[in-house]
Protein backbone atom coordinates (compact mmCIF):
# COMPACT_ATOMS: atom_id res chain seq x y z
CA UNK A 1 0.00 0.00 0.00
CA UNK A 2 1.30 3.50 -0.96
CA UNK A 3 1.96 6.05 1.91
CA UNK A 4 -0.67 8.48 2.29
CA UNK A 5 0.40 12.64 1.35
CA UNK A 6 -0.30 15.00 4.00
CA UNK A 7 -1.36 18.78 3.79
CA UNK A 8 -2.65 21.51 5.61
CA UNK A 9 -5.26 24.21 4.75
CA UNK A 10 -3.34 27.73 5.01
CA UNK A 11 -6.15 29.91 5.95
CA UNK A 12 -6.91 28.09 9.18
CA UNK A 13 -3.81 29.69 10.85
CA UNK A 14 -5.53 33.00 10.45
CA UNK A 15 -5.42 35.60 7.69
CA UNK A 16 -2.33 37.69 9.23
CA UNK A 17 -0.21 34.64 8.91
CA UNK A 18 -1.84 33.20 5.40
CA UNK A 19 -1.67 36.74 3.48
CA UNK A 20 0.79 38.73 5.52
CA UNK A 21 3.55 35.80 7.06
CA UNK A 22 2.94 32.66 4.58
CA UNK A 23 6.21 31.85 5.18
CA UNK A 24 5.64 31.13 8.54
CA UNK A 25 3.30 28.42 7.57
CA UNK A 26 5.84 26.50 4.89
CA UNK A 27 8.13 26.66 8.09
CA UNK A 28 5.91 24.95 10.43
CA UNK A 29 4.88 22.59 7.95
CA UNK A 30 8.44 21.38 6.92
CA UNK A 31 9.13 21.07 10.45
CA UNK A 32 6.28 18.75 11.07
CA UNK A 33 6.80 16.79 8.01
CA UNK A 34 3.86 17.69 6.11
CA UNK A 35 4.02 17.61 1.86
CA UNK A 36 1.91 20.41 1.00
CA UNK A 37 -0.30 23.48 1.66
CA UNK A 38 -3.72 24.26 0.67
CA UNK A 39 -3.61 27.79 -0.08
CA UNK A 40 -6.86 30.83 -0.75
CA UNK A 41 -6.34 33.24 -3.33
CA UNK A 42 -6.45 36.97 -2.27
CA UNK A 43 -9.82 37.93 -2.90
CA UNK A 44 -13.53 39.36 -0.98
CA UNK A 45 -13.01 39.00 2.24
CA UNK A 46 -9.68 37.11 2.52
CA UNK A 47 -6.56 39.05 1.38
CA UNK A 48 -5.77 41.72 3.81
CA UNK A 49 -4.01 44.05 0.88
CA UNK A 50 -2.23 41.86 -0.51
CA UNK A 51 -2.43 41.54 -4.55
CA UNK A 52 -3.12 38.08 -6.50
CA UNK A 53 0.11 38.61 -8.84
CA UNK A 54 1.88 39.34 -5.61
CA UNK A 55 0.33 36.62 -3.36
CA UNK A 56 1.46 34.06 -6.87
CA UNK A 57 5.11 35.00 -6.78
CA UNK A 58 5.51 34.82 -2.66
CA UNK A 59 3.66 30.56 -3.37
CA UNK A 60 6.08 29.92 -6.51
CA UNK A 61 9.10 31.20 -4.00
CA UNK A 62 8.13 29.84 -1.16
CA UNK A 63 6.92 26.39 -2.42
CA UNK A 64 10.52 26.38 -4.11
CA UNK A 65 12.29 27.31 -0.83
CA UNK A 66 10.93 24.30 1.03
CA UNK A 67 9.96 22.04 -1.31
CA UNK A 68 6.54 21.75 -0.53
CA UNK A 69 3.35 21.06 -3.56
CA UNK A 70 0.16 23.06 -3.61
CA UNK A 71 -2.26 20.43 -2.76
CA UNK A 72 -5.18 22.64 -3.50
CA UNK A 73 -6.48 25.89 -3.72
CA UNK A 74 -9.70 26.80 -1.55
CA UNK A 75 -11.92 29.09 -3.66
CA UNK A 76 -14.11 30.09 -0.94
CA UNK A 77 -15.52 31.93 -3.50
CA UNK A 78 -14.18 35.62 -1.55
CA UNK A 79 -16.74 36.61 0.23
CA UNK A 80 -19.26 35.57 3.64
CA UNK A 81 -21.16 33.31 3.36
CA UNK A 82 -24.21 35.85 3.35
CA UNK A 83 -27.18 34.58 1.45
CA UNK A 84 -28.15 38.46 1.16
CA UNK A 85 -25.36 39.61 -0.21
CA UNK A 86 -25.59 40.63 -3.74
CA UNK A 87 -22.30 39.42 -4.44
CA UNK A 88 -23.17 36.19 -2.45
CA UNK A 89 -22.17 33.39 -4.66
CA UNK A 90 -24.47 29.44 -5.18
CA UNK A 91 -24.91 26.74 -7.77
CA UNK A 92 -28.38 27.13 -7.23
CA UNK A 93 -29.88 30.23 -9.05
CA UNK A 94 -28.76 31.47 -12.30
CA UNK A 95 -27.25 34.65 -12.01
CA UNK A 96 -25.43 33.90 -8.50
CA UNK A 97 -23.93 30.79 -10.24
CA UNK A 98 -22.60 32.63 -12.79
CA UNK A 99 -21.18 34.87 -10.13
CA UNK A 100 -19.29 31.50 -8.83
CA UNK A 101 -18.55 30.67 -12.05
CA UNK A 102 -16.50 33.77 -12.45
CA UNK A 103 -15.03 33.56 -9.53
CA UNK A 104 -13.78 30.18 -10.00
CA UNK A 105 -11.98 30.95 -13.11
CA UNK A 106 -9.99 33.24 -11.62
CA UNK A 107 -8.92 30.58 -8.86
CA UNK A 108 -8.18 27.74 -11.69
CA UNK A 109 -5.98 30.17 -13.82
CA UNK A 110 -4.27 30.77 -9.97
CA UNK A 111 -4.22 27.15 -9.49
CA UNK A 112 -2.38 26.49 -12.72
CA UNK A 113 0.32 28.94 -12.86
CA UNK A 114 1.38 27.33 -9.23
CA UNK A 115 0.95 24.12 -10.89
CA UNK A 116 -1.58 22.89 -8.48
CA UNK A 117 -3.75 19.70 -9.38
CA UNK A 118 -7.00 21.00 -8.06
CA UNK A 119 -9.56 23.68 -6.78
CA UNK A 120 -12.38 22.97 -4.79
CA UNK A 121 -15.94 24.25 -5.39
CA UNK A 122 -18.99 23.72 -3.14
CA UNK A 123 -22.60 23.89 -3.39
CA UNK A 124 -24.47 26.75 -1.53
CA UNK A 125 -27.89 28.40 -1.57
CA UNK A 126 -29.96 31.45 -0.97
CA UNK A 127 -33.69 29.82 -0.35
CA UNK A 128 -34.69 26.58 0.53
CA UNK A 129 -34.38 23.62 -1.94
CA UNK A 130 -37.63 21.98 -1.98
CA UNK A 131 -39.74 19.10 -4.05
CA UNK A 132 -41.13 22.28 -6.01
CA UNK A 133 -37.28 23.78 -6.92
CA UNK A 134 -35.20 20.96 -6.68
CA UNK A 135 -35.22 19.95 -10.33
CA UNK A 136 -34.39 23.67 -11.20
CA UNK A 137 -31.74 23.90 -8.67
CA UNK A 138 -29.94 21.18 -10.28
CA UNK A 139 -30.12 21.85 -13.74
CA UNK A 140 -28.51 25.21 -12.55
CA UNK A 141 -26.14 23.50 -10.45
CA UNK A 142 -24.99 20.90 -13.26
CA UNK A 143 -24.64 23.71 -16.19
CA UNK A 144 -22.18 25.83 -13.88
CA UNK A 145 -20.37 23.04 -13.16
CA UNK A 146 -19.85 21.88 -16.51
CA UNK A 147 -18.82 25.51 -17.56
CA UNK A 148 -16.13 25.15 -14.37
CA UNK A 149 -14.93 21.83 -15.98
CA UNK A 150 -14.42 22.92 -19.35
CA UNK A 151 -12.54 25.91 -18.18
CA UNK A 152 -10.70 23.94 -15.56
CA UNK A 153 -9.63 21.17 -18.32
CA UNK A 154 -8.35 24.15 -20.30
CA UNK A 155 -5.78 24.77 -17.66
CA UNK A 156 -5.26 21.13 -16.68
CA UNK A 157 -6.67 21.52 -13.49
CA UNK A 158 -9.14 19.17 -11.98
CA UNK A 159 -12.44 20.46 -9.59
CA UNK A 160 -12.98 18.62 -6.05
CA UNK A 161 -16.37 19.05 -4.82
CA UNK A 162 -16.92 19.39 -1.31
CA UNK A 163 -19.96 17.75 0.25
CA UNK A 164 -21.25 20.23 3.01
CA UNK A 165 -23.37 19.87 6.19
CA UNK A 166 -27.01 21.26 5.98
CA UNK A 167 -26.17 23.78 9.32
CA UNK A 168 -24.27 25.60 6.94
CA UNK A 169 -25.27 25.27 3.27
CA UNK A 170 -28.67 23.86 3.21
CA UNK A 171 -30.55 20.63 2.65
CA UNK A 172 -29.52 19.87 -1.37
CA UNK A 173 -26.19 18.22 -1.83
CA UNK A 174 -24.68 17.28 1.50
CA UNK A 175 -23.80 13.82 0.82
CA UNK A 176 -22.15 11.63 -1.06
CA UNK A 177 -24.46 10.13 -2.61
CA UNK A 178 -25.73 13.28 -4.30
CA UNK A 179 -22.22 14.56 -5.02
CA UNK A 180 -21.60 11.64 -6.90
CA UNK A 181 -25.00 12.08 -8.66
CA UNK A 182 -24.53 15.78 -9.61
CA UNK A 183 -20.92 15.22 -11.14
CA UNK A 184 -22.50 11.86 -13.41
CA UNK A 185 -24.90 14.71 -14.39
CA UNK A 186 -22.37 17.00 -15.52
CA UNK A 187 -20.55 14.39 -17.96
CA UNK A 188 -17.26 15.52 -17.10
CA UNK A 189 -14.28 13.88 -16.12
CA UNK A 190 -12.30 16.58 -14.57
CA UNK A 191 -14.33 16.86 -11.26
CA UNK A 192 -14.35 14.20 -8.53
CA UNK A 193 -15.20 14.78 -4.30
CA UNK A 194 -14.10 16.36 -1.85
CA UNK A 195 -14.87 14.75 1.60
CA UNK A 196 -14.46 16.96 4.89
CA UNK A 197 -15.04 15.13 7.94
CA UNK A 198 -16.47 18.02 9.91
CA UNK A 199 -19.50 18.00 7.46
CA UNK A 200 -19.24 14.56 6.88
CA UNK A 201 -20.04 13.81 10.55
CA UNK A 202 -23.41 15.24 10.84
CA UNK A 203 -24.34 13.77 7.27
CA UNK A 204 -23.07 10.46 6.66
CA UNK A 205 -24.24 7.31 8.22
CA UNK A 206 -20.74 6.18 9.06
CA UNK A 207 -17.06 7.48 7.80
CA UNK A 208 -16.19 3.61 6.27
CA UNK A 209 -19.35 3.44 4.20
CA UNK A 210 -18.83 7.03 3.07
CA UNK A 211 -15.03 6.34 1.72
CA UNK A 212 -16.37 3.31 0.18
CA UNK A 213 -19.34 5.21 -1.49
CA UNK A 214 -17.39 8.10 -3.22
CA UNK A 215 -14.94 5.21 -4.31
CA UNK A 216 -12.98 6.35 -7.70
CA UNK A 217 -14.55 10.03 -7.51
CA UNK A 218 -12.73 10.45 -4.39
CA UNK A 219 -9.82 12.95 -5.18
CA UNK A 220 -9.27 15.08 -1.94
CA UNK A 221 -10.15 15.03 1.89
CA UNK A 222 -10.00 17.50 4.37
CA UNK A 223 -9.66 16.41 8.26
CA UNK A 224 -11.33 17.97 10.75
CA UNK A 225 -12.43 16.14 13.64
CA UNK A 226 -16.07 16.56 15.30
CA UNK A 227 -15.32 19.33 17.01
CA UNK A 228 -13.60 21.47 13.94
CA UNK A 229 -10.39 20.89 15.92
CA UNK A 230 -6.93 19.05 14.86
CA UNK A 231 -7.52 15.04 14.04
CA UNK A 232 -7.87 13.14 17.35
CA UNK A 233 -9.49 16.17 19.08
CA UNK A 234 -12.58 14.28 18.58
CA UNK A 235 -15.09 11.66 18.23
CA UNK A 236 -14.44 10.76 14.32
CA UNK A 237 -13.00 7.20 13.20
CA UNK A 238 -10.47 7.77 11.58
CA UNK A 239 -9.14 4.77 11.85
CA UNK A 240 -12.11 3.29 9.59
CA UNK A 241 -11.54 6.56 6.99
CA UNK A 242 -8.34 5.40 6.21
CA UNK A 243 -8.98 2.00 6.06
CA UNK A 244 -11.79 1.99 3.71
CA UNK A 245 -9.13 4.92 1.63
CA UNK A 246 -6.35 2.34 1.56
CA UNK A 247 -8.73 -0.36 0.29
CA UNK A 248 -10.01 1.71 -2.49
CA UNK A 249 -6.61 3.03 -3.21
CA UNK A 250 -6.96 6.79 -2.64
CA UNK A 251 -4.08 8.44 -4.03
CA UNK A 252 -5.46 12.23 -2.93
CA UNK A 253 -3.79 14.33 -0.35
CA UNK A 254 -5.18 14.38 3.45
CA UNK A 255 -5.35 17.73 4.34
CA UNK A 256 -5.93 18.88 7.84
CA UNK A 257 -8.08 21.82 8.24
CA UNK A 258 -8.61 22.58 12.03
CA UNK A 259 -9.63 25.31 13.12
CA UNK A 260 -9.38 27.26 15.91
CA UNK A 261 -5.85 26.47 16.86
CA UNK A 262 -6.26 24.61 19.99
CA UNK A 263 -3.78 24.68 21.89
CA UNK A 264 -1.96 26.58 19.55
CA UNK A 265 -0.60 26.68 15.72
CA UNK A 266 2.37 23.73 16.24
CA UNK A 267 0.87 21.75 18.29
CA UNK A 268 -2.23 20.77 15.97
CA UNK A 269 -0.07 20.67 12.89
CA UNK A 270 2.21 18.24 14.83
CA UNK A 271 -0.36 16.41 16.43
CA UNK A 272 -2.81 16.72 13.62
CA UNK A 273 -0.32 14.74 11.26
CA UNK A 274 1.18 12.18 13.80
CA UNK A 275 -2.25 10.86 14.56
CA UNK A 276 -3.13 10.36 11.22
CA UNK A 277 0.35 8.60 10.32
CA UNK A 278 -0.59 6.51 13.39
CA UNK A 279 -4.15 5.75 12.60
CA UNK A 280 -2.99 5.09 8.81
CA UNK A 281 -0.14 3.05 10.14
CA UNK A 282 -2.86 0.51 12.03
CA UNK A 283 -5.16 0.76 9.38
CA UNK A 284 -2.33 -0.80 7.18
CA UNK A 285 -2.04 -3.50 10.08
CA UNK A 286 -5.70 -3.54 10.14
CA UNK A 287 -5.80 -4.56 6.37
CA UNK A 288 -2.89 -7.15 6.63
CA UNK A 289 -2.99 -10.77 6.56
CA UNK A 290 -1.25 -10.63 9.86
CA UNK A 291 -4.28 -9.18 11.50
CA UNK A 292 -5.59 -10.22 13.98
CA UNK A 293 -3.25 -13.20 15.03
CA UNK A 294 0.14 -12.37 13.94
CA UNK A 295 0.65 -14.49 11.14
CA UNK A 296 -0.40 -15.20 7.84
CA UNK A 297 -2.43 -18.87 7.03
CA UNK A 298 -0.43 -20.58 4.03
CA UNK A 299 3.20 -19.06 4.80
Amino acid sequence: MGRLRFSYFQLTFGQEEAFLHPERTYERLTRFGYDAIEITPPKGRYGMGVGMKDYLATHRRLKDEYGLEVSCVNECWGEMWDPYSPTYKTLTEPETADLAVSETKSSIDFAAALDCPAVTVAVAIHDDITDENVSEATTVAVDALQRMCDYAAGQGVRLVFEATNHLEMGKFVNTVANHRRLIELTGRDNIGIQLDWFHANFEELNPYEAVMDAGELLWHMHFRDSNSLTPGYGTVDFKAVLRAAKKIGYTGYCTIESAPMVPDADSAARDGIQYLKLMERIAEYQLSPEYPNGFAVGR
